[in-house]
């Protein structure tokens, strides 16, 4: 519904300058015009956006009624005001206004979706990112999945890109078998540290180490104390 009014809007808005009589008039109005565009074209790209995020599954029903009906009603309003040529700022305002809102909440179930997708990826490839063979793939997933975790994607492609790498980083983890054991990332992160100890080499440990050719990758660091007297 929304994209036949622009759709209507678009075809009458050339015709719509030609017959505005009054110069200062006419003047004023084709700004708003001009104006008008640049909100419409916003528009239709965030609607094809939440069109892309319905059909990927992501962030799905976001959009609420209420802010529908917002842009519902801007959308109308712009458009009989543009047929009988009376369309000012304060129409155009209100469209901006309406489609500011649905960006934001669509930015903000976005953020939620994300980090609930790949926050347990990213944690992971950071504590392992030192045993990891290919470190600047890591690197560069890591400095992909943090950025679009706090931005919003822009196009459909976009979104793709995300899932892969989503998908990508679950399998470098996997393929260390990260969580077989829960003293395995405790373990870990105490080497990422610089804390872990010999006692920390436990059984299962020394196993998961073996298994996955790390036993060459880790130092333990020795730490002396000074005794006084």
């Amino acid at each position: 519904m929304i994209l036949k009014t622009l759709q209507s809007v678009n075809s009458v808005i050339m015709d719509s300058v030609n017959h505005t009589i009054d110069k200062q008039a006419a003047k004023n109005f084709k700004n708003q015009i001009l104006s008008l565009n640049v909100s419409i074209t916003q528009l239709e790209q965030l609607l094809n956006l939440i069109q892309a995020f319905s059909e990927k599954n992501f962030a799905t029903g976001v959009v609420s009624r209420e802010i529908r009906d917002s842009l519902q009603t801007a959308v109308d309003s712009c458009g009989q005001k543009t047929y009988d040529h009376s369309l000012d700022v304060n129409t155009v305002t209100a469209l901006k206004n309406a489609i500011e809102l649905c960006r934001n909440s669509l930015a903000n179930a976005w953020r939620e979706e994300a980090n609930e997708r790949c926050s347990s990826v990213i944690e992971s490839l950071a504590s392992l990112k030192g045993l990891l063979g290919n470190k600047r793939e890591v690197e560069e997933l890591l400095t992909s999945l943090t950025s679009a975790k706090i931005n919003m994607p822009t196009s459909s492609k976009a979104l793709d890109t995300f899932s892969a790498d989503v998908e990508r980083g679950r399998r470098i983890v996997d393929g260390l078998d990260f969580t077989s054991n829960p003293e395995i990332k405790p373990f870990i992160d105490k080497v990422r540290r610089q804390r872990a100890t010999v006692g920390d080499l436990t059984p299962p440990v020394l196993e998961w180490l073996n298994k996955n050719h790390l036993t060459d990758k880790i130092m333990l660091r020795f730490q002396t104390y000074g005794t006084s007297g």
